[in-house]
């Protein structure tokens, strides 16, 4: 019997369709396709921008491996297949083409400021039209029910994480977020104590981190409740949560708004204090205790 080596890890989006069918069929993939394979995940960039013969001159398979390989992930042909890679990086480069086509433009600085408030403005009223009241209740009954949380969220997200941390502690409810430094290892550590009790709330906007999806993929199969919050019903993320919120999170000059995410944290932390009979108790405790390191402006 040969055994097979399972596919590497590679360096597709994360809950990239392409992705998903070559972890499926790796094992049952011959030599020469599990050959391709390998360099599909470790270069994928490259694989959409090549054409077909560039790609098996880079690879050293031929055109008809290159096709059967297509076929046996559920492709029609190469072009589909090629077609379906490049789609999947329209999240991770559409930030890029926008700034290029609004700096192209030649915009005053006072003329991007203004257009970046405006952006902001509509990706909150859009976002507020969008809520649904009994979904934005079910998840403060969710952060109210848990006996332990860990905010999820990597890179950018994970400042956004500190302040819903912060917000949570003050209206009494701890909320553990990843340790400064620390990676998928450490927040690993951390949710291997966590059970069906327990709570996870993770954040993931375009760009997507492998790592939050993969972690919140891992808690999802040990029963771990998610809140997940992220953009939209295309996002890998939302697919985990066992409740989901979106929020409009476009931006021309990066990925994602940061302004509109912060307020639905904020908004959902003010739902957990009004939920919190001890929420007052608790910030007036903080106030006692802080008050000799807090500076009042003179003449108050």
């Amino acid at each position: 019997m040969v055994m097979h080596k399972k596919a590497a890890t590679g360096y597709l989006p994360a809950g990239s369709v392409v992705a998903e069918r070559i972890e499926a069929a790796y094992p049952e993939l011959s030599q020469a396709l599990q050959t391709f394979a390998d360099y599909v995940l470790s270069e994928p960039i490259r694989i959409a921008q090549m054409s077909i013969n560039e790609t098996v001159e880079a690879t050293g398979v031929s055109v008809a491996t290159a096709n059967r390989f297509a076929r046996k992930l559920g492709f029609d042909g190469y072009a589909q297949f090629r077609a379906e890679v490049i789609r999947g990086f329209e999240s991770i480069f559409e930030p890029v083409e926008r700034l290029k086509t609004t700096l192209s433009k030649g915009s005053t600085v006072e003329e991007a400021v203004l257009a970046s408030f405006e952006e902001d403005l509509r990706n909150l009223n859009e976002t507020m039209q969008g809520l649904d009241a009994a979904r934005i209740v079910q998840a403060v009954d969710m952060i109210l029910g848990a006996r332990n949380i860990f905010i999820l969220a990597f890179d950018n997200a994970a400042a956004l994480a500190n302040v819903l941390s912060h917000r949570l502690e003050v209206a009494g409810h701890y909320a553990r977020t990843i340790d400064n430094g620390g990676g998928m290892l450490s927040a690993s550590r951390a949710l291997s104590h966590y059970d069906e009790k327990d709570l996870i709330i993770a954040i993931a906007f375009p760009r997507y981190m492998r790592e939050t999806v993969e972690l919140a993929a891992a808690a999802q199969r040990r029963s771990i409740p998610i809140l997940a919050v992220t953009d939209n019903q295309t996002s890998p993320l939302a697919r985990l949560g066992t409740l989901t919120l979106y929020v409009r999170a476009r931006r021309t000059f990066s990925s994602t708004s940061d302004t509109a995410i912060l307020a639905m944290l904020e908004a959902l932390a003010a739902g957990v204090a009004a939920k919190t009979p001890s929420a007052a108790d608790g910030a007036q405790k903080f106030a006692d205790f802080a008050y000799p390191w807090l500076i009042t402006p003179e003449g108050r």
